[in-house]
């Protein structure tokens, strides 16, 4: 088995979701952290639709938690982290954890 998530990946995921649910509202809302967290990982690694065990409705259910994403690969901490990027990116998202500010400014090569 791969190498989960570092330290390191973890508090960059976590910052990112801060900086999208205070700055991102979506489908005419804003939303909080967890919110955030549960949709970006079911859109980028599926969920399933299951009856809703009081009865009605369906629920979605995430079939991936972040604790368990390993480090590197296609379904890995690492790729969330630049899906991530890009749609924050996209909607203009400002980046405000320090940390996440130098990783970036790194692998943008603007030491």
């Amino acid at each position: 088995m791969r190498d989960r998530r570092t330290l390191e990946q973890n508090k960059r995921f976590h910052a990112m979701v801060r900086d999208i649910a205070q700055q991102v509202e979506w489908a005419g809302e804003k939303m909080d952290e967890e919110d955030w967290k549960r949709l970006l990982l079911a859109s980028a690694y599926g969920q399933k639709v299951v009856p809703n065990p009081f009865g009605g409705n369906f629920v979605v259910v995430n079939i991936k938690r972040s604790s368990e994403l390993p480090q590197s690969g296609d379904v890995s901490m690492a790729s969330l982290i630049t899906q991530i990027l890009a749609f924050g990116n996209e909607r203009g998202v400002r980046w405000t954890d320090p940390e996440w500010q130098a990783y970036l400014a790194e692998v943008e090569g603007r030491n």
